[in-house]
Formats: C-alpha cells, structure tokens, sequence
C-alpha cells in the first residue's frame, strides 16, 4: 500500500490527495508537517532532504515535491488526468509548471501578507496579471488543458481557490470564476480543496 506523508491543510498535500481520490488508490496517511508531525528527523530528512510534505512511499520508491508525485501516481496507474499521447500530455505538463513556478509563490505571498494584516501590494500585480491570463484562457476552454479535468487543474486548483478568499478578487474575471465553479462540483476537490484550504 502507498504510504503518503502530508497533512490535510497543505496546498501540495490536498493535490496528491485529490488524485488519489480520483485514481480510488488506497493508501495509509501519515501525517506530517507544520502542527502535525516532524519534518526534521533523520527519517523523514532521508527520504526527502528539503523536509517538506508530500512525500510518497510506494515499497522502495519515495517520490517528493507535489508535482512529481502528481506524475508518479498518474504514470503507476494511466489515467486521461495526464494523457498518454505526448502533445496532450505536454499541455497539461506546461501549465502544471506555471501554475507552481508562476502563480502560486506570487499567490502565496500575497495571501500570508493579507493574513497578517499586511496592506503592502508587492505581490498583487503579479497575481492580477496571472489571474488575467487565466480569465482569457478559460474564455475559450472548459479547463487548462483541454475539455476535461486533468493534472494542470489539480495543480492550480488551491491557488484559485485561494483567489477567491482575497478581497482584492471582486466581480472580475467571469470566466475564471465560471470555471472554479465547475471544479466545485467535483467531490473531491470540495473534500480536499474547498474544506480544507483557507
């Protein structure tokens, strides 16, 4: 059985068990992190050097950082969630890394400032921009890569939904909106997104 080391309130953790849930994979949870367990042992620290949560235990495979996870768990079990075809795969790969590498670092700093209390907009124009870019695109597409749910919407998925709780979010933006109404139909990302990010 797949061991996961995450907790329930960390962005990266609710991806993996998003998929988890949508692959009906099975696995033992161990929980780990901030307020739930140590990241710092010698134990955790061999199997992830950067003592940071997800990480999976799959027998003698561990797989760390939430997007190779994402990858490992939807290549062990093929799903149309990371497609098989390398054009239709690379859409979902490009926007899967945008969404870590562009929007959620702007998007968490952001969003731990207003959580403060803090009024300083460092951060606002980047996020402004890439929620914009976002808009556009979902004016002509149901989801990031394609007509139906895949990994790139797992990915960005807790950055939208964290756009939201901002005030700065407002009446703009329609079709981003549209479209996170839509990932909120879907029971696992109500689980694993919705309830349990703030």
């Amino acid at each position: 059985m797949l061991t996961v080391f995450g907790r329930c309130n960390s962005s990266n953790s609710a991806k993996v068990f998003w998929l988890l849930d949508e692959l009906g994979q099975d696995y033992r949870l161990v929980p780990t992190g901030r307020g739930f367990g140590p990241t710092d042992t010698p134990e955790f620290l061999a199997m992830n050097p950067f003592g940071k949560v997800p990480v999976v235990r799959d027998g003698d495979t561990v797989v760390w950082e939430s997007n190779a996870v994402l990858r490992y768990l939807a290549g062990r079990q093929p799903t149309l969630l990371w497609p098989q075809e390398t054009g239709a795969r690379s859409r979902v790969d490009g926007w899967m890394d945008w969404a870590s590498i562009s929007f959620t670092p702007v998007m968490t700093r952001l969003r731990k400032a207003r959580a403060a209390g803090k009024t300083e907009d460092a951060d606002l124009p980047a996020v402004k921009a890439a929620v914009a870019a976002l808009d556009s695109w979902l004016a002509d597409h149901r989801f990031l890569a394609g007509d139906q749910l895949s990994l790139a919407d797992i990915t960005a998925a807790p950055s939208v939904h964290r756009w939201f709780l901002l005030p700065e979010s407002g009446a703009e933006f329609p079709h981003l909106r549209a479209y996170a109404q839509r990932l909120g139909t879907n029971p696992h990302y109500q689980r694993h997104i919705r309830d349990a990010l703030s």
